[in-house]
């Protein structure tokens, strides 16, 4: 996709150099973005990162909040499918890896029981807007900021994992539900999502690495009446109202 980094002022500021910097993505002055061929363009909102497309320019920009996740932090976490799923509960913190880390919220809810998460995102502009996320709610406070420090984000394909040798007591991946019609326009983040993650890897290379890295168990987030990830049976399942979590057992 062809996206840009637009900026308001005469000249860039800071943090959109740095941003074209990390990203290499070209600099435009906003009044441009219409001259130009684009599918979207980030820009900087009052110190937030977000994420324009340009193809639906009534929808509202993405932007990475952790801050609406609070309350269902508060609503018997414990009890929740993801939680139960990866195996956290009553004395136990394992080791977890978000294979697929997107927008960050099911790795939030695992940071916020206490539990230290890695994860890796292979998509730079899905990572920029995550980190983004991350930091502005580090400095929330000090109950934030000790969650923040419990999710450490990596930039990288999940299949390079392969051959790094990681090791983790569960590996979690939450691979793009199928896209439909009916739900690609009304759940927002998931259509961003779908646009910028289209071209997923092989569901049996996902599973064979991420059992290779998980000592415990692999977690798999499926919707509902989705098929089993590579037709694998799991050996657990934790179903919900729209989705499941299917367990494989290592």
């Amino acid at each position: 996709m062809r996206i840009y980094i637009v900026y308001e002022n005469q000249e860039p500021d800071s943090k959109e150099e740095l941003l074209h910097s990390r990203t290499n993505l070209s600099l435009i002055p906003h009044s441009e973005i219409t001259k130009r061929r684009s599918d979207g363009y980030l820009y900087f909102s009052k110190g937030v990162l977000k994420l324009q497309l340009v193809s639906v320019p009534a929808m509202n920009p993405l932007f990475v909040s952790f801050e609406h996740l609070e309350r269902r932090v508060k609503d018997s976490l414990f009890q929740q499918n993801l939680i139960k799923a990866v195996g956290i509960g009553r004395g136990r913190r394992p080791s977890v890896l978000d294979g697929t880390a997107g927008l960050g919220s099911d790795a939030f809810l695992m940071a916020s029981t206490g539990t230290s998460v890695s994860l890796v995102e292979r998509n730079p502009i899905i990572y920029e807007l995550l980190n983004d996320g991350l930091k502005r709610y580090e400095l929330n406070g000090s109950k934030e900021s000790e969650i923040s420090t419990r999710m450490y984000i990596e930039k990288r394909d999940f299949l390079e994992l392969k051959d790094l040798h990681y090791s983790f007591d569960a590996v979690y991946l939450d691979p793009m539900f199928p896209s439909t019609k009916k739900n690609s326009l009304s759940k927002r983040p998931m259509y961003y999502l779908q646009k910028f993650l289209q071209e997923e890897a092989s569901e049996h290379d996902m599973l064979s690495v991420a059992k290779s890295i998980a000592t415990k168990r692999v977690v798999v987030k499926r919707g509902i009446h989705s098929p089993n990830l590579a037709d694998h049976n799991a050996d657990l399942v934790y179903r919900g109202n729209s989705s499941r979590f299917d367990v494989y057992l290592v």
